[in-house]
């Protein structure tokens, strides 16, 4: 019985590890098609964007607000 509580771990934590990487991995990717699809643009008027983007690189696209009376948490993202 204890080796197979010592296997269920092993499995566990196996699982467990493989998820994270997982994230890593899709984080990674996400950030590369970022990168490509961002690479050599230009506006309607020809002007380039890399300032622009540049610019809003310090920005953070997601904010999350405290709704202190309640709701539900999706309401607090935007």
């Amino acid at each position: 019985m204890s080796a197979l509580e010592w296997l269920l771990m092993l499995v566990r934590a196996a699982v467990f590890g493989s998820a994270g990487a997982l994230v890593a991995y899709d984080v990674y990717l996400s950030e590369q098609l970022r990168r490509l699809l961002s690479r050599n643009k230009t506006d309607e008027s020809g002007a380039d964007l890399k300032a622009r983007a540049e610019r809003n690189r310090t920005r953070n696209p997601f904010s999350l607000r405290v709704n202190i009376l309640g709701g539900s948490a999706g309401q607090g993202l935007r």
